[in-house]
């Protein structure tokens, strides 16, 4: 008895209710992790999911990455297969079993790497190392740049090449430093602080941090915190030229400009002296242009000025030429205007003539005609709307008549005594006189029983 008591007190739960409890506190309590482990168990269905078990040596967990979120991962796993996983936990409600569902998939190595990069960028960004307003713009014609690279790598060669052939007037200091491996953290910090005091001694207006490609690891040196905050704090212009096109570090985010290559960054530091070249090139040959016009302008003048030497005699007939040309316009500009005077004067005829009170006249009695005639038009047909809606009030009239209710069989009938209308027993009581009208007559009648 005790017992069933204790039953009818507690909640109990149904199978699916305990399951979806435990589903929601799963998925709230762990979403966007990260796990490490080996990939067993790999299956790949038609549908495009997969499904496989990450182990460790203590205990395995069931995995499943959706097409959705596998097409566009860079790996497929196979077994063996040391991984780093990030995704949620949720749990096949059906089953009663818990899962992780994968978002994302690395090899653990490179994947470590990653995880690591990506929280420095969001934490840096937050802190507004990458903010645009913070950015310092590169110099207009520099004529002094440093170069943070290795001494003995191709890097430093293609920068000079290519500025030396674009810009030769730009000095450039190179600040050796190790960019890859043990040691090249620190040594790049270093770097940073002979770049100051060169800055110091002999202006320098800008900076290109340059290293050729390479896997994450190699590149990892320049994803420091360290670095980034020294490279912020810096105010010289500061071009990052790390490794591919394809290849971004920390340094890249946090520096003023970035350029895909070294070659490209020394290509965006020379640009000005090309634009400028350009405009030198461009005045230069606007000034031969100019002067040869001028010099042509002159000898024209001089060719112009010899040929009106000829002899008086020549310039005196013609002359006497000239001034019978000019007669001859005369007579031509007379007539024509006499020509003009005449049209005038006919033109101004014309419009008296269509200004004249009696032409207007006329066209005023056209108008008024025309106008009375559509005015008797509308009247008439305004009278017969009328009529058309006397004609239909008429008949609406007589199918409301009682008069004509009446001729179809029906009666009222009143109580003489009250002169009211029955309408229900209420309304007469035994001996009460009634009147009844029918369509053409009245009768009375006496009531014996209601």
């Amino acid at each position: 008895m005790q017992d069933s008591n204790q039953k009818n007190n507690l909640d109990i739960l149904s199978v699916s209710d305990l399951n979806n409890s435990a589903k929601r506190l799963l998925e709230k309590n762990y979403s966007s992790i990260w796990i490490q482990g080996e990939v067993t168990n790999f299956r790949s269905y038609d549908s495009g999911h997969w499904y496989f078990k990450v182990k460790d040596d203590n205990s395995e967990i069931q995995c499943v990455m959706f097409r959705f979120r596998n097409n566009s991962a860079n790996m497929k796993p196979s077994d063996g297969d040391q991984v780093v996983l990030n995704g949620s936990i949720s749990m096949y409600v059906a089953k009663g079993s818990y899962q992780f569902q994968v978002d994302s998939i690395e090899y653990a190595g490179e994947g470590v790497l990653l995880k690591s990069f990506e929280a420095l960028k969001k934490r840096l960004q937050n802190d507004g190392f990458f903010d645009e307003e913070t950015k310092l713009n590169l110099p207009h014609l520099p004529q002094h740049i440093a170069v943070i690279s290795s001494a003995n790598g191709a890097v430093i060669q293609d920068i000079r090449n290519v500025i030396n052939r674009r810009a030769p007037l730009i000095d450039i200091t190179l600040i050796p430093a190790l960019v890859q491996g043990d040691g090249s953290e620190e040594s790049l910090l270093n770097a940073l602080t002979q770049v100051k005091k060169l800055n110091d001694l002999k202006k320098v207006n800008a900076l290109i941090l340059a290293r050729g490609g390479g896997s994450l690891e190699d590149l990892w040196s320049f994803n420091s915190e360290k670095l980034a905050m020294e490279i912020f704090k810096l105010q010289i212009p500061t071009i990052s030229a790390i490794g591919h096109e394809t290849d971004f570090t920390i340094c890249d985010f946090v520096s003023d400009l970035r350029a895909p290559t070294p070659s490209a960054a020394a290509e965006i530091i020379s640009e000005s002296y090309l634009e400028k070249f350009a405009e030198l090139t461009e005045i230069s040959n606007l000034l031969g242009t100019y002067f040869k016009n001028v010099l042509n302008g002159y000898d024209n003048k001089l060719k112009i000025i010899q040929k009106s030497l000829i002899n008086p005699k020549t310039k005196i007939f013609q002359n006497h030429q000239k001034l019978d040309e000019y007669e001859n316009l005369l007579n031509i500009n007379i007539k024509g205007v006499i020509v003009k005077l005449k049209n005038n004067i006919a033109l101004s005829k014309s419009e008296l003539s269509n200004l004249s009170p009696l032409q207007n006249i006329l066209i005023r009695k056209k108008e008024l005609q025309s106008n009375q005639n559509i005015l008797l038009k509308i009247m008439d047909t305004f009278i017969e709307l009328k009529k058309e809606r006397f004609s239909r009030l008429i008949g609406e009239m007589n199918s409301l008549s009682p008069l004509n209710v009446l001729s179809r069989g029906y009666s009222i009938t009143n109580n003489k005594k009250t002169g009211k209308i029955i309408r229900n027993q209420n309304d007469v009581s035994p001996g009460d006189v009634i009147t009844t009208k029918v369509s053409e007559t009245l009768f009375d009648s006496k009531v014996i029983k209601s």
